[in-house]
């Protein structure tokens, strides 16, 4: 990209801050930014995307004030799941108009039923960011295990029949027991993904590694119009801070991965070790935030600031003077540590993508999740809400 394409981006991030009546530089700048990571990856394709994104967040619809969401210090949209939505229906109807492409919920009853489980979380989860508390937690979650159940009921080419470890092997065999063990973790997988979207880049972070993994294993043009648009909407998530998923967001991307993370390892692609590696942090922050509660005599469910990654943003918000920096950092090194770690693995062909020994690398990743989250909570101060009587 010359000197020239810069200026240009320049005067297009300036006239947009105009059309949107936002003047200060910093604001320039962030758009400059997004429009140039955007468009040096994507070309056009991105530019229109991150303008499609940019515009969105510019709405009143499912704004959150300022710290109401996660470690957030400014107002926010909700509408960022909405985005990656509308962007990813545009990528494919596209495709479909000047390709002989046809989608796979077209071809494939599965695909069918989990692209319909997958719109259902996003309805459930639209309800809720534009008008919060519209369902009570125990309906939306009754809501999930009803859909779930529904997902593997028909169809049952999702459950595993082995995952490596014997009493879970055991469960699974049984053809009821193995659709119940696989609704209960399905739904508690949507709201480990949900709880843990607290930082910029975190969740979007962990999105966009692990569709690029399907996209490089697979090649499904549905892989990469999510992989595009996740990456899109991560660059304009950890650079400016004014999306989030939201539960739209969550919710559906995290149904999508749950559905191909299980078809990866009842086709053979994927071991159930790899999967637990690349989920780690979701997974396990979800554990011991249901563990920490239980134990300070309050709701599974119940919201606190204990997370890993607000104790990683309690440490470093005091050594960078930008808060939103502070939140992107927080969300970068966590996905990066995680699930990128994975997918840079993955892409070096350290280890075939079928293997157990992926159950190593999850443990090494819970070892040091529990080791650093020790080390920050006893070196900040006890607070009401995070720790146990």
């Amino acid at each position: 990209m010359q000197a020239g394409d810069v200026l240009n981006l320049k005067e297009g991030a300036g006239f947009m801050c105009k059309l949107l009546r936002v003047g200060s530089a910093s604001t320039v700048w962030k758009m400059l930014l997004m429009f140039l990571f955007s468009g040096v990856t994507f070309g056009a394709t991105g530019l229109g995307a991150m303008l499609l994104m940019i515009l969105l967040s510019s709405t009143h619809l499912g704004k959150d004030a300022s710290a109401k969401h996660g470690i957030s210090v400014s107002e926010s949209s909700r509408l960022g799941g909405l985005a990656i939505a509308i962007v990813v229906i545009i990528y494919i109807a596209g495709l479909s108009a000047i390709s002989p492409y046809t989608p796979g919920l077209m071809r494939n009853d599965d695909f069918l039923y989990l692209w319909g489980a997958v719109f259902f979380c996003c309805s459930l989860g639209f309800a809720e960011d534009i008008k919060p508390d519209f369902l009570t937690p125990t309906l939306r979650l009754m809501a999930k295990f009803a859909v779930f159940g529904a997902l593997f009921w028909l169809a049952p080419t999702f459950i595993p029949k082995s995952l490596g470890i014997s009493v879970i092997d055991f469960l699974l065999s049984v053809p009821f027991l193995g659709w119940a063990l696989v609704t209960v973790f399905a739904v508690g997988f949507i709201n480990a993904l949900n709880m843990a979207d607290g930082a910029n880049g975190l969740v979007p972070g962990i999105a966009l590694a692990s569709f690029a993994v399907f996209f490089a294993e697979y090649g499904r043009p549905m892989d990469g119009a999510l992989l595009f648009a996740c990456s899109i909407f991560f660059f304009f998530n950890v650079i400016s801070g004014w999306y989030f998923l939201g539960d739209t967001g969550s919710y559906g991307l995290g149904a999508v991965l749950l559905g191909y993370g299980l078809l990866g390892v009842v086709d053979g692609h994927f071991s159930a070790g790899f999967m637990a590696a690349l989920f780690c942090y979701p997974c396990t922050d979800f554990l011991v935030s249901i563990t920490r509660r239980w134990r300070a005599g309050r709701s599974p469910f119940s919201a606190d600031n204990g997370h890993l990654h607000n104790r990683l943003h309690q440490f470093i918000k005091v050594r960078v003077k930008s808060g939103v920096m502070a939140n992107s950092l927080t969300g970068l090194v966590v996905s990066g540590s995680t699930s990128g770690v994975v997918l840079c693995a993955y892409l070096a062909d350290v280890l075939p993508s079928d293997s157990e020994l992926w159950y190593l690398l999850f443990a090494v990743q819970v070892l040091l999740y529990l080791t650093t989250l020790r080390y920050l909570t006893s070196i900040q101060p006890k607070t009401q809400y995070a720790d146990p009587a």
